[in-house]
């Protein structure tokens, strides 16, 4: 792959546990690839809004957003316990298209699968399902965690019923 980004893993972060199953996701593929991994996250509001238990601003969103990132890449860290090269980016923009404009000469994109209530007929959110129709790079969408919990617990009644 050429270009501009070519071999850089780009990954959404916003804060979720989908989101950081994504992010472990990417960083765990960087370390093994040798590869830099971008952190991007979009932020879209226009007014006040409540973020982490604060109302903010637009004028504060960006900081506010920004110390998200920074803690989602820390708990990472702790978790992993190495990281490869990161760049961090934060953009007001709608979360799709951002991903979309950062991954086009990336090796791969990596988003959250989202978070679905348990009746929701939708397999990936809205984000994610953006960037698998219009990326031009691999995307691999990584499930929220307690949503693939409940999807083996079901797999097990199943088992447990069909016996």
């Amino acid at each position: 792959m050429s270009g501009q980004g070519a071999g850089i893993i780009v990954v959404g972060v916003d804060g979720t546990p989908g989101s950081d199953a994504a992010l472990d996701f990417a960083l765990s593929e960087g370390l093994s690839r040798g590869c830099p991994v971008e952190v991007v996250t979009g932020w879209l509001w226009s007014s006040t809004c409540s973020v982490a238990g604060r109302e903010v601003g637009l004028t504060e969103g960006r900081t506010v957003v920004g110390e998200m990132q920074d803690a989602a890449l820390v708990a990472a860290l702790h978790r992993l316990g190495a990281m490869p090269t990161v760049s961090q980016l934060v953009v007001r923009d709608y979360a799709g298209r951002v991903l979309v404009a950062r991954a086009e000469h990336a090796a791969m994109l990596v988003v959250g699968g989202g978070t679905q209530s348990p009746s929701s007929r939708k397999n990936v959110g809205s984000v994610a399902e953006y960037c698998v129709r219009q990326s031009a790079a691999p995307v691999v969408v990584v499930p929220d965690p307690a949503r693939a919990r409940r999807r083996a617990s079901e797999a097990d009644l199943l088992a447990v019923a069909a016996s």
